[in-house]
């Protein structure tokens, strides 16, 4: 019913042009975070393909694979540069990645599907271990409506994802949408971590002033025993 709502909200919003939209634009993650389910809705032309990609900030990054020396096999670790922190493919209809690879402007656009390299592949494969990669087909609802439901895992890194729509026909990308879901950090130990990098005084004044309290009460607790 949950997904229902959405659908009927999102056309009151914006007609029958096609257009997607997520239920939530911002997600906090703090120590207590144990990731985030997301759902992707909206419509497209009946005629249409639509190929949506979800692409995190790049950042650094190792990647550590297996390599045989002699009889023993051993860790081989590389350090990456711009590899993005999440990255996500869901296609209507379902579409695999040798056919993405065919569309030129996806390739020069993302780079983590630009080739076919054994290296991207090995990195598409360790991110998906970690559930930071994903490629699914999307749900079709009633030929033109669509709809995903996908998690943010709880080791996601804070930042912006981008979020791109492509719009096929005849196998050729006639629209482009992009929106953006924001990872933002926040409870407590986010506050005091912004804290010290703008008012360390304040910072030490309220960690001697919590250590002082967590002394009386430890004093008071073995006092009564």
């Amino acid at each position: 019913m949950y997904k229902y709502i959405l659908i009927i909200i999102f056309f009151f919003k914006i007609g029958f042009a096609s257009n997607f939209s997520l239920d939530q634009f911002e997600i906090e993650i703090n120590s207590n975070f144990l990731g985030k389910e997301v759902v992707l809705f909206g419509n497209k032309d009946k005629d249409s393909d639509v190929i949506f990609i979800f692409e995190g900030e790049n950042k650094k990054a190792k990647l550590t694979t297996k390599v045989k020396e002699g009889f023993l096999w051993i860790n081989e670790t590389k350090e990456l540069n711009n590899q993005p922190s999440f990255f996500a493919i869901f296609t209507s209809p379902k579409k695999t990645l040798n056919e993405i690879f065919l569309f030129s402007k996806l390739k020069d656009r993302h780079l983590l599907i630009s080739n076919h390299s054994l290296e991207l592949h090995k990195i598409r494969k360790a991110m998906k271990v970690k559930n930071l990669y994903i490629e699914e087909e999307l749900e079709s609802l009633n030929g033109n409506l669509f709809l995903k439901k996908f998690l943010i895992p709880d080791n996601i890194s804070p930042g912006n994802i981008k979020v791109y729509m492509y719009e096929l026909k005849n196998n050729e990308i006639v629209k482009m949408v992009s929106k953006n879901l924001q990872i933002k950090k926040g409870g407590i130990s986010f506050k005091l971590e912004k804290l010290l990098k703008t008012e360390s005084f304040i910072y030490i004044i309220i960690l001697i002033a919590i250590s002082l309290l967590l002394s009386l009460v430890t004093n008071l607790i073995f006092r009564k025993k």
